[in-house]
């Protein structure tokens, strides 16, 4: 379905139930409350993993639309875009495989079975803020959360009606429009927010992208029953490539079109003076089709051809938390989980009827038990301890553990320290026989361990630093193996082993505790050494991997440094994200070798101007140069990132009253 029909179901998701996070309320007007590192809310300072929070107020002082343009600048962070906007675009957290981050939007998984994430799609319309958990997550999220998480918040509403909006052009045919309206309607609280954005890509021809997404959030409370949270968000996308596996243009229409709907409902309840339950559901639907006409080889029949996808995701989570003394409180809790997908390929002549070629349908469950101990015995001292059991359909029992401690060394020093165990589940192609696989039912889970130390440290007045010392496992791990004759099939098979250990160092300045005019400054920078090795191999593995080579795409030196400036009528930023060389393969070759990606700084620069001599509301001109120098670079062999890009707007928000 093309993105203008698809477009026709925009505004029906927007009150669909949803919610997803079970303590994004609790999250309103608490900049210190993280609630993506364990199960209760906790403040950041007490936490013994280190946690990045991004504030929807930032992503729009830097005009930033997109989610992965947002954690460009986290720590440890790498992202690979194939290309132009809206390909493939995915996350390398500390070294691990792509699937190894799990992301999750207002509590729901955004991840495919087995791990695979696409943030091409994930605009940041109508989002309140992004908090990045850097270490295994297991025991608090379940699979996938091996490297770490990535949870999105959309806005929760409430306070004085407001409404904003916004428009931007600039290179690339780029054409965006953003609405939104929150407010407070009796005792219910209220967000509504969407956009639409289009390019006309990279490439002369067949690069178009559209985007489509629509958000919306309920929060109100029910006397003497509990209070209810709803959220959903649809997003609609269409995506044309002229590209080949190289990355050279030779495709005239080929395109992929992507819906997703996801929707959550929670309530929480006070049971008592120290006892509160916690309750939710909610749902993840995604749907593909990628379309392409081809000649087959030796014929002059002109052949459309198909993938199509569903994706399915059914997921419940209760809990009772007790507080106990001494600043203690206990968790315990179970989850259920139902994934099911469907793929089939199709082929028809021209304007003639679809025939199924090929189909794969799969499905499973999981249900979960965990139990989580947070405690400050002492004034400085804290902890977390955590244990969760995961029962699955395909692979059985799986256990993961993790303990942290936070303490107040120094009046200004604070030192840190985790261990944690997590586990990422096989994907449903990966068991099960497809069209081109084997399959191998004894996959087990992929593994890992790591333990992290570090230590913040404030400089002096308004200067803090923060270094992270990590050390990763991973084992396990699954790769594919090529098959023999008669059919040449291969499968899958838990083959390898590997480290990713390194270290991150942050530094936040603010400059206004010194002098007063340098208020709405801020300085913050960072810097990410990681180095993903291959750690062993198991006897049957045949591919072109020896032990101690570096796993691709991923740099071993990356680093960052951003500045804002805000003033009253006006605001300023600059963010210079630098990336060193990393290995990638080249499939435009055989014998496919391996090469090194070259370094590249990419600087983006952003800005805003109020416009006073305008009436009915509050008006600002807006300025976005990404990639401002130009750099030339490529984050996948073949596929050019793009250059500079420059986009001018207006955007307005109403008067408060």
């Amino acid at each position: 379905m093309k993105i203008q029909t698809a477009l026709g179901l925009f505004a029906c998701s927007a009150l669909v139930p949803a919610t997803g996070i079970a303590q994004a309320r609790d999250s309103v007007n608490l900049p210190n409350i993280v609630v993506s590192a364990t199960k209760t809310p906790s403040d950041k300072s007490k936490l013994g993993v280190p946690v990045t929070v991004i504030s929807g107020a930032e992503l729009r002082a830097k005009g930033i639309t997109r989610v992965v343009d947002a954690l460009r600048e986290t720590p440890g962070i790498s992202i690979v875009q194939n290309g132009s906007v809206g390909s493939v675009s995915s996350i390398f957290l500390r070294g691990g495989e792509s699937r190894y981050t799990k992301v999750l939007l207002d509590g729901v998984p955004l991840n495919a079975p087995g791990g695979y994430i696409d943030l091409s799609h994930l605009t940041t319309d109508n989002i309140e803020r992004i908090e990045i958990v850097r270490g295994p997550s297991s025991v608090v999220h379940g699979a996938d959360a091996v490297a770490g998480v990535v949870q999105i918040f959309t806005r929760t509403g409430g306070g004085s009606a407001r409404s904003t909006a916004s428009a931007r052009t600039g290179s690339l045919g780029t054409r965006e429009v953003e609405l939104s309206t929150s407010g407070l309607a009796g005792t219910t609280a209220y967000a509504l927010g969407g956009g639409f954005h289009s390019t006309e890509g990279l490439h002369a021809f067949n690069n178009e992208y559209k985007n489509g997404t629509v958000s919306g959030s309920l929060s109100l409370p029910v006397e003497n029953v509990a209070n209810f949270r709803l959220v959903s968000r649809y997003t609609t996308a269409e995506y044309h490539y002229p590209t080949d596996y190289t990355g050279a243009p030779v495709d005239t229409n080929s395109y992929r079109v992507q819906h997703r709907l996801i929707s959550t409902i929670q309530a929480d309840r006070d049971l008592g003076a120290n006892v509160r339950a916690v309750v939710s559901a909610g749902g993840n639907d995604l749907r593909d089709l990628t379309e392409d006409i081809q000649v087959p080889f030796g014929t002059k029949t002109r052949l459309n051809v198909a993938s199509r996808s569903v994706v399915f995701r059914r997921f419940a989570d209760a809990r009772v938390t007790t507080d106990l003394s001494r600043g203690a409180n206990f968790t315990v809790g179970a989850a259920y989980q139902r994934e099911r997908e469907a793929a089939a390929n199709l082929k028809r002549p021209l304007n003639g009827t679809w025939s199924e070629t090929s189909a794969f349908r799969a499905a499973r469950t999981n249900a979960a038990f965990y139990s989580e101990l947070l405690g400050t015995p002492y004034e400085k001292v804290s902890y977390t301890l955590s244990e969760r059991l995961d029962r699955n359909s395909d692979f059985g029992n799986f256990e993961t553990h993790s303990a942290a401690v936070s303490i107040q060394a120094l009046r200004t020093t604070r030192v840190r320290a985790s261990f944690g165990t997590a586990f990422n589940a096989p994907a449903f192609a990966q068991l099960r026989a497809t069209l081109y696989t084997t399959a191998n039912p004894d996959l087990d889970p992929e593994r890992s361990s790591t333990w992290q130390v570090g230590v913040e440290q404030s400089l002096m007045s308004g200067v803090a630093i923060a270094a992270t010392l990590f050390r990763q496992r991973y084992s396990q791990m699954i790769q594919y193996v090529s098959g023999g004759p008669p059919t040449f099939m291969g499968s899958y098979s838990n083959l390898s082993a590997a480290t990713a250990n390194g270290s991150e160092l942050e530094l936040t300045v603010d400059p206004s505790v010194w002098n007063a005019a340098l208020r709405g400054v801020v300085v913050s920078g960072n810097y990410s050494e990681v180095r993903p090795r291959v750690a062993s191999l198991n006897g049957s593995y045949a591919g072109s991997l020896k032990v101690g080579d570096a796993l691709i795409r991923r740099p071993t030196h990356s680093a960052n440094l951003s500045t804002s400036v805000s003033r009253r009528r006006w605001d300023l930023s600059a963010v210079v994200n630098r990336v060193g060389r990393r290995p990638d393969v080249d499939f435009s070759k055989f014998p496919s070798p391996t090469v090194t990606l070259d370094a590249y700084t990419r600087i983006d620069l952003a800005g805003s101007i109020g416009l006073q001599s305008v009436r009915l509301g509050n008006w600002a001109a807006t300025l976005r140069a990404e990639n401002a120098t130009g750099a030339t670079y490529e984050d996948v062999v073949g596929f050019r990132a793009p250059g500079r890009l420059v986009f001018v707007g207006l955007r307005w928000g109403s008067q408060q009253r």
